[in-house]
């Protein structure tokens, strides 16, 4: 069982370059990393979490996630992750450091993972949207656990760490890559469809928010998003998502209250982020995310971004943002009654945000105008009339 992996950064240079080693007891399932001397002496070095990996030449420990550091973890596969490895690999890993080794560079972000501290080959993607029909016919099949031609399982090797349950594969078009996003044969509704018109409806408000679009084929639906952290495919951005920040195995009542919520993340761009103003954006999204019963807004649908021309953290794109239920219950907390969805809990910490009350109810109130003619504005991105029929009963009334 693999105990040891070395850690590269793909982007900084024309091949990825060494920046440190993990390595992980199996027993107590306590995880070490320590940064390299000489990625520590480059003048562009930069840690790979400024809370829990700060540059140092210091060993750093964890307990968290079975000894794999949060941000190591994000460039690893979730469960549609784990699903196309074990379908792809006659020997099946064995621990979370494996499942890292067989899904290196094709994940979020820049980090590559190898056994040997020499080198690491970063993959790339060869999907073209000529692909659509032939992806389209294996994703059905890896949900089924039928039998897919090896050409298909490669085909989806390129979204095996993308993180999510949904199936998913990276295209390439041009310069830019997409994470192509599918159906799943047991979804309420048209989840492409819905995704993309959502997206979309955020955009309209002051949030940066990933670019999308829909291809219609005779097999179904496909919904491109744009990959905000590499282009030409080459990362320039390294990754850093909400559940890294937190690093909590246990999520109490109380944490959900204060540093399990969205107002903690807000407090960290604050600090760490070159732009406070992202603070407001963030508080825009919380509210729509409500107001829209998004309830899957987990901790790693909120993410942070490096940039490595500028030198500086800032607020990813808003991504994975769509209705799923009026339970009013949300991912992460919301305020002082935790993750209740309710308006007063949403002005409750408004000032971890950097706003005062009156001006975070004149946001609120600009998201309930905009969230009022949801119906409307999802008619006018195809979303169909049984579908929308449907969502009244997802969405919540305020």
């Amino acid at each position: 069982m693999t105990s040891k992996a070395y850690v590269f950064i793909d982007g900084l240079e024309d091949k990825p370059i060494p920046c440190g080693v993990t390595l992980v007891d199996e027993d107590t399932k306590i995880g070490r990393f320590r940064y390299g001397k000489r990625y520590l002496n480059r003048p562009d070095a930069f840690p790979l979490d400024p809370i829990h990996l700060p540059l140092s030449d210091r060993e750093y420990s964890t307990p968290f996630n079975k000894g794999v550091f949060g941000t190591l973890s994000d460039a690893g596969a979730d469960s549609w992750g784990e699903k196309v490895i074990l379908s792809l690999h006659s020997t099946t890993p064995k621990n979370r450091l494996e499942f890292l080794l067989a899904g290196s560079g094709m994940g979020v972000g820049a980090l590559v993972f190898s056994l040997s501290s020499a080198s690491s080959k970063p993959k790339y993607s060869k999907n073209t949207l000529g692909d659509i029909p032939m992806l389209l016919r294996a994703k059905d099949a890896i949900l089924a656990d039928k039998e897919v031609p090896d050409e298909a399982k490669k085909a989806f090797e390129f979204g095996a760490s993308m993180g999510g349950a949904r199936p998913k594969t990276i295209i390439q078009e041009g310069d830019v890559s997409y994470l192509a996003k599918f159906n799943r044969p047991d979804d309420l509704y048209n989840v492409v469809n819905v995704e993309n018109a959502t997206m979309r409806m955020l955009g309209e408000l002051p949030c940066n928010v990933a670019n999308t679009k829909v291809i219609h084929t005779p097999s179904g639906d496909v919904l491109l998003v744009e990959r905000f952290d590499i282009y030409k495919g080459k990362p320039h951005s390294h990754f850093l998502s909400a559940n890294s920040i937190f690093s909590m195995n246990k999520v109490s009542n109380a944490s959900m209250c204060t540093e399990y919520t969205y107002g903690y993340l807000a407090e960290f761009i604050m600090k760490y982020v070159s732009e406070p103003a992202d603070a407001y954006d963030l508080y825009y999204r919380m509210v729509f995310n409500v107001l829209m019963g998004n309830t899957d807004d987990h901790s790693r649908n909120h993410a942070m971004l490096y940039n490595f021309t500028h030198g500086h953290w800032r607020l990813s794109p808003a991504y994975d943002v769509l209705p799923i239920n009026h339970s009013r219950q949300h991912g992460i907390g919301i305020g002082d009654d935790g993750r209740v969805g309710s308006l007063e809990n949403l002005i409750s910490q408004s000032k971890r945000f950097g706003l005062k009350p009156f001006k975070a109810r004149r946001m609120v109130d600009e998201v309930k105008e905009l969230v009022s003619e949801w119906a409307i504005y999802f008619r006018n991105h195809n979303v169909g009339e049984g579908d929308i029929a449907r969502l009244k009963h997802v969405i919540p009334l305020f």
